[in-house]
């Protein structure tokens, strides 16, 4: 049900978008998605693993969505997939604190975080609400939230980032919460291109045709170009929170050999 309400809401967005362009997000085939959609098929453990990885669903989305796989499996006497194994084995890493996910997720605690270098910074909802534009709850329980995490900490007064970074090592918990996370800032650059002036904004693009064997190189000079970018940038007075997102991607649909 969850798989057909994505494939569904995919479509609404993108008129465009066929089974195959979901299977291919997926990373499984499309015509045993096909099958698996239908109910012709039942979902094994292995592509569901597949599955829940290319999907921004939270530690306890995930959970659920093993749990309703062990259900179905076991209605239908497959057993295939061990309850055991999804609550004690595989998905004991899954306890993953849903506050951390929510950090590394929602876009907005990293602004909030970034902000505390402003000399304008005040740690008070209404004022988040208004600088971010997020509801006053949600600017309440995201400093909450970074306080309790140890990401933000009390000092003469003041509210101050500490040392501690987020870790996105392991793929297998922050995958969901990373995709999550580009999809907003994404989000975030649109709405900037059509409310933001000229002067106040960079956004720029450049097709070209290339040799693909580059493209990890391409990504280290990209992580170097935006590390200096950063440490030029917050050189000088802080008085104001950015975000850079650069993307390089096929516009092929096949790669040439």
């Amino acid at each position: 049900h969850y798989l057909n309400g994505e494939f569904a809401r995919r479509c609404e967005t993108n008129t465009s978008y066929s089974l195959r362009s979901f299977a291919k997000a997926l990373n499984v085939d499309a015509g045993t998605l096909s099958r698996v959609l239908n109910g012709k098929q039942a979902l094994s453990y292995k592509m569901a693993k597949k599955i829940v990885g290319s999907l921004d669903l939270s530690p306890d989305q995930q959970k659920e969505f093993f749990n309703s796989l062990f259900h179905y499996q076991q209605s239908r006497k497959l057993e295939k997939v061990h309850k055991q194994n999804i609550d004690e084995k595989e998905y004991k890493g899954q306890d993953l604190n849903i506050d951390y996910y929510r950090v590394i997720a929602d876009w907005y605690h990293l602004a909030l975080m970034e902000m505390t270098y402003l000399k304008s910074f005040k740690p008070d909802s209404r004022y988040l609400s208004q600088q971010l534009g997020i509801t006053q709850a949600e600017a309440k329980l995201a400093l909450e939230r970074l306080i309790n995490l140890g990401l933000l900490s009390k000092k003469n007064g003041k509210i101050i980032k500490t040392n501690e970074k987020l870790s996105t090592i392991d793929r297998h918990l922050t995958t969901p919460a990373l995709i999550k996370n580009q999809k907003q800032f994404l989000e975030k650059a649109i709405q900037s291109l059509e409310n933001d002036s000229i002067e106040m904004r960079s956004n720029t693009n450049m097709t070209m045709a290339i040799d693909s064997t580059k493209i990890e190189t391409a990504k280290k000079m990209i992580r170097e170009f935006q590390m200096t970018l950063c440490n030029f940038l917050e050189s000088g007075k802080q008085n104001q929170v950015y975000n850079l997102s650069v993307a390089l991607y096929p516009l092929q649909k096949k790669r040439e050999e």
